[in-house]
C-alpha cells in the first residue's frame, strides 16, 4: 500500500498543475510515503535523474515534487538556454542545474560544473554519469577573486548542502581545503561561456571581482544569487560592480517572466537574471518582461 501511495502522491505533486492543497497533501502523507532509506534515486519532471539524500530538506523537495524549489528559475532557463551554448555552473552542488543545462544545450553544447566540496562533487559526478551526460565536465575547484586555496565549510559532508560556503557560518562544524580559481583564469583554461549560473553562498562579490577582464569585455547571460545575508554593505558592493560591468538586473517571475529590478535590497529575491545593455541577451530578456 505504501509504495502505491508514494507513487500516487509524488505523481500528483510533480505533474498536477493546480498548486492549492499540495503542501497540505504532502504534510498529511509525508510520514507514510518517505522511504526508510535516505539515499534515493529519482527522476525529475525535467527528464533527468538524481541520486539524493532525503536527510537533506532540499533533496526532499526534489524527491516529492520532481524539481528544485527554484521552479521559476528552472522554467526560465529551459526557455532561454539554446542548443550549442557553453554554460558554466559555478556552485554546481549535486548537479540539478548542470543536468538541466546539459539537456538544454544538447550534444553540440557544453557544461562546465564547478564544485569544490569532495563528497558533493562525487555525487555530482555520479549524477552526470547516471544521465549519460558526456557534455558535462566536472571541475574540482571553488571560484573566487584570485588563484590559490581556500577552506569550504559545511555542517555535514554527506548531506551535500547547498549552503556550503567559503565563509564560515554558525553550525558549520566541518570543512576542507579546496583549490581556488578566478573567472578570468578559468576563461583562459576552458574558453568563454555564453551563460553562467553563479550560486556561491556568500562569496558572490569575490566571483565578480575575479572576472573583471571577462565581464568587462564580454556579454554572457548570467543567472546569479546577488544577496548577502550577513553584511548589507556587501549587497551594495555587488550591485555596484555588476552594474559597473554594464549589466541590467532582472527579477525572475512566474511564467518564465522577468521584470527589471531598479535596485537590490535586503530581503529581495534570491536569484536574478543579468544581461548587458544593447546586446542580444538583453533583447531576449526584454522579450520575456512581465
Amino acid at each position: 500500500m505504501r509504495p502505491v501511495l508514494n507513487r500516487w502522491v509524488r505523481g500528483y505533486l510533480a505533474h498536477f498543475p493546480v498548486t492549492e492543497g499540495k503542501k497540505a497533501l504532502l504534510r498529511l502523507t509525508r510520514r507514510l510515503i518517505t522511504p526508510a532509506e535516505a539515499q534515493q534515486t529519482t527522476r525529475t519532471r525535467h527528464g533527468f535523474s538524481l541520486q539524493l539524500n532525503l536527510d537533506n530538506p532540499e533533496h526532499q523537495r526534489i524527491y516529492f515534487y520532481g524539481e528544485h524549489d527554484e521552479r521559476y528559475e528552472t522554467a526560465l532557463l529551459k526557455a532561454i538556454v539554446r542548443p550549442g551554448m557553453t554554460c558554466w555552473d559555478i556552485g554546481a552542488n549535486i548537479g540539478y542545474y548542470s543536468c538541466l543545462l546539459a539537456l538544454a544545450v544538447g550534444s553540440a553544447g557544453r557544461v562546465i560544473a564547478f564544485e569544490p566540496a569532495r563528497e558533493t562533487r562525487a555525487r555530482l559526478a555520479h549524477n552526470v554519469a547516471l544521465n549519460n551526460l558526456g557534455n558535462v565536465e566536472v571541475v574540482p575547484c571553488a571560484v573566487g577573486a584570485a588563484e590559490g586555496v581556500a577552506r569550504i565549510h559545511y555542517r555535514e559532508a554527506g548531506l551535500f548542502e547547498g549552503t556550503a560556503s567559503l565563509h564560515e557560518l554558525q553550525g558549520q562544524a566541518e570543512s576542507e581545503e579546496v583549490p581556488l580559481a578566478s573567472v578570468d583564469s578559468l576563461v583562459e583554461r576552458f574558453g568563454a561561456p555564453d551563460f553562467l549560473k553563479i550560486d556561491v553562498e556568500g562569496a558572490q562579490l569575490d566571483v565578480w571581482r575575479g572576472g573583471r577582464a571577462f565581464f568587462s569585455s564580454r556579454h554572457p547571460l548570467v543567472m546569479a544569487e546577488l544577496r548577502d545575508s550577513t553584511d548589507p554593505g556587501v549587497l551594495a558592493a555587488i550591485e555596484s560592480i555588476v552594474r559597473g560591468y554594464g549589466y541590467r538586473i532582472f527579477s525572475i517571475r512566474k511564467g518564465r517572466r522577468v521584470t527589471e529590478a531598479p535596485r537590490l535590497a535586503p530581503g529581495g529575491p534570491r536569484n536574478y537574471m543579468l544581461a548587458k545593455s544593447g546586446t542580444g541577451e538583453e533583447r531576449l530578456l526584454l522579450s520575456l518582461a512581465a
